[in-house]
């Protein structure tokens, strides 16, 4: 190490004073463009001092790219997005940035060492980190090098999305472009229509946020080579592996969340970072009895600026079509059963007739006993029909999260006043372990689970108003009613 010299002039710095005001106490760590060492300001504040490299400040477009960080950040104001101070140049020339000190690891670190990140608290990582990302797609700003080393989880259990200093800007920025043989971000974690050189969005940020889950899931990289250049055809040409194919313990759920957000297809890839969080939230909440009023109203905070085509649901299996919604269909009436004619028997030809007799019986009384609850579907239908939510769905019920609808209306009750009906009415239908939808019994009706302003998750759309699932019961589909 003493005999790398960039590695010796950062570290020649140690003990210096910047522009007389921030005095270098160690040195953090050396990148390709810059240093980045801890600091104390002269009234005491510590902070982290990023120093571009002085050969790379001789390129203008470096330091405008540099420069550009700064910039990216302020117009996000995201409190998960590392807070920049100040920009100013050193005595030497170099650039540099003032930025918060960050107290923690990177996810990279801790993905790799010996404990590991849980499959759930990965995507509580992610779901901040797309957070992030829904602002700053908002406000024409691609990052462009999501990858885990720049993403830093802090010792007090929050996320900061780091390095902004690549990112692609619509509007405001430097203009930064890439030239041949200057290619912009991590290889292993670059979209195929980045690495092409083609003309790129925010879904190349959610290929890459796919790519970090993979690799922090399966301890490999999507595609891997033995040189640079045969990894990058890989990561141009070849779709990315079925998570589960490599990872065979990861849940079906998250497997198809990490597989859409790495489609080779755009057009079957993740539409929006809002729409991959919803999916993300979604398993999340599963699980979990609810979501901090934080996370809910931040998300209806960046909602407006992005333009989301509509809910979206995780990736089906692999050679599914993805258009379709999911909806909940009514299972088959249970029809009677008839003998199979085995032989010519007589006995068998007077068992055929008999047991047609006592179906005959059986649906007459099935038929005298369900009429009633007809009304009970009209009613149903009716409220149906009024719902606020569903005229603000504006088409068949599918599983999203309250970001995606409009307010419910202000006559209803207040969701957190709400209880199950003493009758029973509703249950939790759990489909293959996800997505749950209230339903009545024998499946007449199916309404979404939602999670509202406060954060509840609740029945949404009943004629009843919004209702919190806490208190219900599960339901299967293989159960034909409840008592």
């Amino acid at each position: 190490m003493s005999d790398d010299p960039q590695l010796a002039h950062c570290t020649a710095r140690i003990g210096t004073v910047l522009r007389g005001k921030w005095r270098i106490d160690s040195l953090i760590g050396v990148g390709g463009m810059a240093a980045v060492y801890e600091a104390t300001h002269r009234i005491g504040r510590r902070c982290a001092i990023k120093i571009l490299h002085p050969e790379i400040a001789v390129s203008k477009e470096l330091r405008a790219r540099f420069e550009q960080e700064a910039l990216a950040v302020n117009q996000l104001g995201h409190p998960a997005a590392v807070n920049v101070i100040d920009i100013d140049t050193s005595e030497d020339g170099s650039p540099f940035l003032v930025m918060e000190l960050l107290d923690g690891e990177s996810l990279g670190k801790r993905a790799h060492g010996s404990g590991g990140i849980e499959e759930r608290e990965l995507l509580r990582i992610v779901s901040t980190v797309l957070e992030v990302l829904d602002v700053a797609h908002g406000l024409g700003i691609v990052h462009r090098d999501i990858k885990p080393d720049n993403l830093f989880l802090t010792s007090s259990g929050g996320v900061k999305v780091l390095d902004f200093g690549i990112a692609r800007m619509k509007q405001g920025g430097s203009n930064v472009r890439t030239r041949i043989g200057a290619m912009l971000g991590t290889i292993p974690y670059m979209s195929p229509e980045q690495i092409a050189g083609g003309q790129i969005d925010g879904r190349a940020d959610i290929f890459a946020v796919g790519a970090t889950m993979f690799r922090v899931l399966t301890k490999r990289h999507v595609h891997e080579g033995s040189t640079e250049s045969e990894l990058l055809i890989k990561m141009a040409t070849q779709p990315a592996p079925a998570l589960r194919t490599v990872a065979p313990s990861v849940s079906p759920e998250v497997g198809a969340i990490v597989d859409r957000a790495l489609a080779f297809d755009l057009s079957r890839r993740y539409p929006t970072a809002r729409a991959m969080r919803e999916d993300i939230e979604r398993v999340l909440g599963a699980n979990a009895a609810h979501h901090t009023s934080a996370s809910v109203s931040i998300r209806a905070e960046v909602s407006s600026p992005i333009s989301v085509d509509g809910p979206t649901m995780a990736a089906p299996a692999l050679g599914q079509s993805m258009q379709a919604p999911m909806v909940v269909s009514a299972p088959p009436q249970p029809a009677a059963a008839s003998p199979q004619a085995g032989s010519n028997s007589t006995l068998l030809i007077i068992g055929v007739i008999g047991s047609f007799v006592v179906a005959v019986c059986l649906a007459a009384v099935f038929f005298v006993v369900r009429s009633p609850d007809s009304a009970e579907d009209t009613r149903e239908s009716a409220g149906d029909d009024t719902s606020q939510e569903d005229k603000a769905d504006g088409g068949p019920r599918t599983v999203a999260t309250s970001s995606n609808t409009s307010t419910p209306s202000s006559t209803a009750a207040p969701s957190s006043t709400r209880r199950p009906v003493p009758n029973g009415k509703y249950r939790l239908l759990i489909k293959d372990g996800k997505y749950p939808f209230c339903v009545t019994s024998k499946l007449k009706k199916a309404y979404p689970v939602r999670t509202n302003d406060e954060g509840v998750k609740v029945c949404s759309g009943t004629p009843e108003g919004p209702i919190p699932i806490d208190d219900l019961k599960a339901y299967h589909p293989s159960e034909f009613q409840w008592e």
